[in-house]
């Protein structure tokens, strides 16, 4: 998995630093031009076409060498579109700095403050749920939604999991497996240790805690929605809300079972088609276990937290849908939801950083924060 971080540390570092003074040093031939009226936005057009044909070749050979040393099969493609954009993306940033700056040497002493967060907060080297301990959504903190390097490896990282040789078959019964019993052992188990808890409260003769049936009501309607059950209508009293979890709990454990069926014949009919020894192969060759802990969760502590009230997933979340609709997720989500759609990580997050370069690219054509900074 290191593997996978730096290769996208070596893309941006590659990046920033190889268009670092592409324009400082055409500051005396940018000043006569500007005299002879000549088209400063051509001369940004041609550093951008230029520095794209240089982040295109250095991945290209960054991926070839690498990717043979470390033994990895396959996505090749893949790999090279999410490296050549974050070197591209990098690139702007590079440009940018050499168009604002006044000196090489400031240059050289912007790039590691710059390249530092793209360190820590990609998402491996620090935890977002350690960023965020608070957060009841589970979703990527802000911070982590402005890095690019967090863009990058995370498209890298799901997508070397879910569309190998080897797993993209099975990807999407995985998915609806584990979803339905994280709901099953994570939601449903939760409510009912909660609702048991504040019966055992009341038989007690104890002050019953709030925040137990406070978690109930927030996190029942997720149950009821993903069971596609009729809504709650009774008085959260006991025996009612213990029947109405009994019956979404045997909902889920019928279509968890159906679904370990289906999966399980699906496994058949493959060594069946390809013999055993060529499926075992196939996985060896291309499924990494270690990525699989990495994007499965397995550094939690808990499969999930309840936080003022809400269910926060801490386990699993590639496989979990997120609930926001505005594009945000918890890291590692295999999809992110905007409005209606569903949009598989790799091509979200593309477009996320190529929207950072569009952004980019007008502040280079417009100098506008090199006319700010000069100032």
């Amino acid at each position: 998995v290191s593997y996978f971080f730096m290769a996208v540390i070596v893309a941006t570092f590659i990046g920033m630093s190889g268009s670092a003074e592409e324009i400082i040093k055409d500051r005396a031939l940018l000043k006569r031009e500007s005299f002879l009226n000549l088209s400063y936005g051509s001369y940004i057009s041609s550093k951008i076409v230029y520095m794209a044909g240089v982040s295109l070749v250095q991945t290209l050979l960054f991926i070839l060498i690498g990717n043979y040393i470390m033994g990895l099969h396959g996505l090749f493609l893949t790999w090279w579109v999410i490296l050549f954009v974050t070197a591209l993306l990098s690139s702007l940033m590079g440009l940018l700095l050499s168009q604002c700056l006044n000196s090489v040497v400031a240059i050289y002493i912007s790039i590691p403050i710059l390249l530092i967060p793209q360190i820590l907060l990609c998402g491996l080297v620090v935890s977002f749920s350690d960023l965020a301990p608070k957060s009841t959504t589970g979703n990527v903190p802000l911070i982590g939604e402005i890095i690019p390097s967090r863009w990058a490896y995370e498209a890298l990282a799901v997508t070397s999991y879910s569309d190998n040789i080897y797993e993209a078959p099975f990807f999407e019964m995985d998915q609806k497996k584990y979803e339905t019993q994280f709901y099953n052992f994570g939601y449903v188990n939760e409510l009912q240790s909660q609702l048991e808890t504040m019966k055992s409260e009341q038989e007690q003769g104890k002050e019953v805690d709030p925040n137990h049936l406070k978690t109930i009501r927030i996190n029942l309607p997720l149950v009821t929605s993903y069971c596609d059950m009729e809504p709650y209508k009774g008085d959260y009293d006991y025996p009612s809300l213990r029947q109405y979890l009994k019956d979404a709990e045997k909902i889920l454990v019928t279509r968890s079972n159906t679904i370990s069926l289906k999966a399980d014949k699906q496994i058949s009919a493959m060594v069946r088609e390809m013999g055993k020894d060529a499926v075992l192969k196939l996985k060896r060759d291309n499924y990494n276990i270690k990525l699989e802990d990495c994007v499965a969760g397995a550094d939690q502590k808990n499969m999930l937290e309840v936080i003022d009230g809400y269910i926060v997933p801490r386990m699993q979340t590639i496989f979990l849908t997120p609930r926001n609709h505005w594009g945000r997720a918890p890291f590692y989500s295999s999809v992110k939801i905007l409005g209606s759609w569903h949009i598989k990580t790799l091509w979200f997050n593309i477009s996320v950083m190529l929207l950072m370069g569009v952004i980019l690219s007008i502040f280079l054509f417009t100098d506008w924060p090199g006319r700010v900074i000069r100032k």
